[in-house]
């Protein structure tokens, strides 16, 4: 399969024309080699009643450290993630999303990303190594 990796702006979690997603508007610190985000999670993105969907947390932490490598100029695809789930986040309620480049090993990039409530506890937090994309 050819590499092909373009931004159509659909994208679930970024994209301005999924109109099921979240929309996020990541800042970016080319800099530092940080991505930032508020998120707060709609009803419909629970599992447990009023809590949101682990799945929904991994997928926002993904998205930070895709970001922090962007910032650095890397373009990426996420190759391994591990996630530790510290508490469960509720639903309706603001987040901060963060993400950090850590290092370049060469093909592989390291990243890690964290979510934050409003006193700046973990919610959850990400460890992740990226595949720069060829194209």
């Amino acid at each position: 399969m050819e590499e092909k990796f373009r931004d159509d702006r659909v994208c679930f979690v970024c994209g301005e024309k999924n109109p099921a997603g979240l929309k996020l508007r990541i800042r970016v610190d080319a800099k530092r080699g940080e991505s930032a985000a508020d998120v707060t999670f709609p009803e419909h993105f629970q599992g447990w009643a009023k809590i949101v969907h682990g799945g929904l947390l991994a997928t926002v932490l993904d998205e930070a450290m895709i970001y922090a490598a962007g910032a650095k100029g890397l373009k990426c695809v996420t190759g391994e993630m591990t996630v530790r789930y510290v508490k469960p986040a509720s639903t309706g309620i603001a987040y901060a999303l963060r993400g950090r480049f850590l290092e370049d090993k060469g093909r592989i990039v390291l990243a890690e990303s964290s979510l934050l409530d409003s006193e700046g506890q973990e919610v959850a937090k990400a460890l992740g190594k990226l595949f720069k994309t060829r194209t």
